[in-house]
């Protein structure tokens, strides 16, 4: 066996991991540090990326206080990184002010005043709707989320910071900035910004979208394939890293493409779920595809010439870190709040909780909606509250794999479980359940993104030759399958889920847009089958 490591290092959205994963996809250490999200303004997110490289130095450090390995073993660097932030950095690399995160919805305005136009459809200007989809098969976010309209938010309310500008950097092309001196992105960052064009045989930067914005490449970075390497490691950065210098290091990936690959899921149709701050239905396609009016489309992969179908919500770990936090008590671990849930019977006495609490994104762009628990009673107690969260999530997640499946035009048989919520017995069973669907899931679920992007290393290094053919190397540990005890409850309560938005979403929209009219109903949402 080849004592050869790839340092794999996952930056997400709550936590860094920086692993060392062998030649054979096999995560053989690990080492962690906590982030920390930043809310200046009401539906602002934003994280020092200085802090990114501090969480990584330190994890790196303690990685090899405990690790039998030597760093002289270490064969080449890759990251997987949460996607579509926004860091604006000067001629010296250098940060010019907090990153806006995937999470930050400041850029609203933006987002609706360059998809504006007539006839409208679902909220979008049509002709501008047509020439975005024939260009990058896709449409920015209504709610801001997207880079591109985060851009203009910069042009425009920090127009002093935007002159000083030099590169527009997404969270992944940041580090790989810090570790090699040069400034790259990849094609998933890059056709998830919708400015780039993403048919086959015709990738690159969009000159009809960017005259339209007032855009130029200049600010951007040159784009090249995941599996390509972007640089050999420059001394400071293999200082903090604790390896030698000129080491590779792989351009990588953003998370969802990384975790795609992790989980095994990687022929075309078959879907895996993460379960971590965020959540996510992803599947591989030969071809693009899209639906705009539920936010949900293609993406360049991190095997060249193909395609990643996602469906991303935006709070799930989250929602129950902030009910562990704000409500039960941050002392109360895991294992305590899963023993809790697994005595709380099916349906969670009648709680619903609707895990909107960033807004959504799939099925409704919608940054409006607030999360909560409706049918509260003097009868229920916290194990109440705890399964209803798992529960919410859950359904937000059928919901989402209803508008994949229909893009797939087939229902799929399983579903591969990957990111931390997936260390959860129960919640593995609760999504069986709710899902309908056996749900496999996969060795250390929570170290997916790295051996992803360890996988990803080993292709750019020439040890596996395409992505889909090493799909064998990810170990299936467990499979639940769903209870028919419980099929006609959920398929009940997730009726009542999708009415509690049908006759609620004007409502949120009155209370959070500022006078905004509510975004018109994409049509009636996919029925559970």
């Amino acid at each position: 066996m080849s004592e050869q490591n790839i340092l794999a290092i996952d930056v997400g959205t709550s936590e860094i991991k920086v692993a060392l994963v062998s030649h054979s996809g096999e995560v053989r250490d690990c080492a962690r540090s906590r982030l920390t999200v930043f809310h200046p303004e009401p539906g602002w997110a934003e994280q020092d990326p200085n802090d990114w490289w501090k969480a990584i130095s330190a994890a790196a450090q303690d990685l090899w206080t405990h690790s039998e390995f030597a760093p002289e073993q270490v064969s080449g660097v890759v990251f997987a990184c949460q996607m579509f932030g926004v860091v604006p950095v000067d001629a010296k690399g250098e940060p010019l002010m907090n990153a806006m995160i995937w999470l930050d919805t400041r850029s609203r305005a933006q987002a609706r005043k360059i998809t504006a136009g007539y006839p409208k459809v679902s909220g979008y200007g049509l002709p501008r709707l047509l020439k975005w989809l024939r260009a990058t098969n896709g449409v920015p976010s209504l709610a801001g989320r997207d880079t591109v309209s985060k851009f203009l938010w910069l042009r425009e309310e920090r127009p002093d910071l935007w002159q000083r500008t030099d590169k527009l950097l997404d969270v992944k092309d940041f580090l790989l900035m810090r570790c090699t001196g040069k400034a790259v992105t990849t094609f998933d960052l890059a056709s998830g910004g919708w400015l780039f064009k993403t048919r086959k045989g015709d990738l690159g930067w969009s000159d009809e979208i960017l005259r339209m914005l007032d855009l130029d490449t200049a600010r951007f970075p040159e784009v090249i394939a995941s599996t390509e390497i972007a640089g050999e490691l420059k001394a400071p950065a293999a200082s903090d890293l604790g390896v030698p210098p000129g080491i590779p290091v792989v351009a990588g990936a953003g998370d969802v493409p990384s975790c795609a690959v992790g989980s095994g899921a990687v022929k075309d149709g078959e879907v895996h779920i993460y379960l971590g701050t965020s959540s996510w239905v992803a599947t591989h396609l030969d071809n693009r595809a899209v639906n705009p009016f539920a936010a949900t489309g293609t993406l360049c992969a991190a095997e060249p010439g193909k395609y990643i179908l996602i469906a991303t919500q935006e709070t799930a770990g989250a929602s129950m870190e902030w009910v562990r936090q704000k409500i039960v008590g941050e002392t109360m671990d895991y294992d305590t709040i899963n023993g809790l849930v697994e005595k709380c019977e099916p349906g969670a006495g009648g709680v619903f909780f609707f895990p909107w609490l960033m807004g959504e994104r799939v099925p409704v762009d919608d940054a409006s909606l607030r999360g909560g628990f409706v049918n509260l009673s003097l009868d229920h107690d916290r194990s109440h509250l705890l399964r209803a969260v798992f529960e919410g999530v859950a359904f937000n997640n059928l919901w989402a794999l209803g508008v994949v499946e229909k893009l797939l035009g087939k229902p799929v048989p399983t579903v591969r479980i990957t990111g931390g919520g997936a260390q959860s017995n129960v919640w593995c069973q609760i999504m069986a359940d709710v899902l309908g669907k056996p749900v496999e899931r996969v060795a250390n679920p929570q170290f997916c993104g790295v051996r992803g992007a360890a996988l990803i290393a080993l292709r750019a290094l020439g040890e596996i030759e395409r992505l889909d053919a090493w799909s064998d190397l990810v170990e299936v540990t467990d499979r639940f399958e769903p209870r028919p005890e419980t099929r006609d409850l959920y398929a009940s309560r997730y009726r009542s889920f999708l009415d509690y938005y049908k006759r609620n979403r004007s409502w949120f929209a009155a209370l959070n847009e500022s006078a905004e009219p509510s975004p018109p109903h994409p049509g009636e949402p996919p029925s559970r089958t």
